[in-house]
């Protein structure tokens, strides 16, 4: 393929007609995306979305403006714009938003490339096509609330929608977290599993290990249990050692990592039992692909982090199939924008998605005529963890 053009595209859908998205880290006013167009010399166009946008998207188009000069002038294959962009970018682009960035043209190239050849995204993707599955799990993400009644109202439409995997937040403290498992305890429907995220335990000004450990141990004994997600700061490796070591729950973590090289010191620390890597932050396919890898290599699950509009959730539905991973992440909170995102909807049956449904050329995601417009970025709010 050959790039044309690279354009970021900001949007913003705004929750303050929605009831309240009230959760331990604060309000969300707006969900943000930062989304990046590539077009190709053949008039092709694909998406990618920058994670990190959720909470700063406004630093995405000066990142992109930066990145235009690293950019290949002729013909490449997409899966090597990812380590491209790394190689030429290590003084300044070796993680955070800007690996975001990267990772966002990756996917645009691909999904561009894709669609060029006529074929699905995981297709394109897939080293060996046949052995992609037929279905994968989805889960439901969401579970904000600052009452247990909102987590548990929420938990009770996931499980009438069919989910068998709910993720749930912890609340603003140890003790009213553990209280939100005993109201859950007696509200669960038969077979459903819930995943507890901490949130970096706890957000902006994480619990001590001790406070983790006992929330965990809290969890196990009193719900049927999927996961433990992020009981610590994302850079406290000890703090994850010492976790999961201590609790009988799989943790998982770290959303927020977007160098490989994290995850292998994590992962050489005993620190998790499942990695979460997200394509969307990661620079690119081949590095997510690679931290799947590694974590197979070492008898560690590997499940997508995905939280964004339609076109994170698209693509990183087709890497999962591509790579065969087990389950998904989707969030079901109300977000206009992430459907509108969607040219082919995703379609999900008593909590999975099945490949056939995934058969138009590309990620199935798409930018609507007027979405600049009706979504138009509102600068200065989005998500703000406090």
């Amino acid at each position: 393929m050959r790039i044309d053009r690279v354009r970021p595209v900001l949007l913003s859908y705004d929750t303050r007609d929605d009831p309240p998205l009230e959760w331990v880290g604060g309000t969300i006013t707006t969900w943000d995306a930062a989304l990046v167009e590539v077009t190709t010399a053949s008039g092709a166009t694909g998406l990618g979305e920058v994670a990190q946008s959720t909470m700063a998207a406004e630093a995405v188009p000066g990142i992109v403006d930066a990145l235009r000069r690293y950019l290949p002038a002729g013909e490449f294959q997409g899966r090597e714009i990812g380590d491209h962009l790394r190689a030429q970018t290590r003084f300044w682009a070796r993680g955070g938003i800007s690996s975001g960035v990267i990772a966002a043209i990756s996917t645009a190239c691909l999904d561009a490339e894709a669609r060029e050849a006529g074929v699905p995204l995981w297709r394109h993707l897939a080293a060996d096509p046949s052995a992609v599955p037929d279905s994968i799990e989805a889960y439901a993400s969401g579970g904000l609330g600052t009452t247990n009644e909102q987590v548990a109202g929420w938990v009770a439409e996931q499980e009438a929608a069919g989910f068998g995997t709910v993720k749930i937040r912890a609340m603003r403290d140890p003790r009213t977290t553990i209280e939100l498992l005993d109201y859950l305890r007696e509200r669960l429907s038969g077979g459903t599993r819930v995943a507890l995220d901490l949130v970096q335990g706890c957000a902006s000004h994480p619990w001590s290990v001790a406070d983790a450990i006992s929330v965990g141990q809290a969890f196990a004994e009193r719900l049927p249990y999927r996961w433990y997600e992020e009981p610590c700061a994302a850079e406290d490796i000890k703090g994850y050692a010492a976790v999961t070591a201590a609790v009988d729950v799989p943790v998982s973590g770290v959303e927020s990592y977007s160098v490989p090289e994290d995850f292998e010191h994590l992962m050489d620390a005993g620190g998790v039992n499942i990695v979460q890597p997200d394509l969307s932050m990661m620079g690119g396919f081949s590095c997510f692909e690679r931290v799947v890898a590694s974590a197979r290599r070492r008898g560690v699950d590997a499940i997508p982090h995905v939280w964004g509009s339609g076109v994170q959730l698209l693509t990183s539905v087709h890497a999962a199939f591509a790579l065969g991973m087990p389950l998904v992440e989707v969030c079901t909170l109300l977000n206009p924008m992430r459907d509108a995102t969607q040219e082919h909807p995703l379609t999900i049956a008593r909590g999975r998605i099945a490949r056939a449904d995934l058969a138009a050329a590309g990620s199935g995601a798409a930018l609507p005529a007027g979405a600049e417009e009706r979504f138009a970025y509102q600068y200065g709010k989005g998500m703000l963890i406090k």
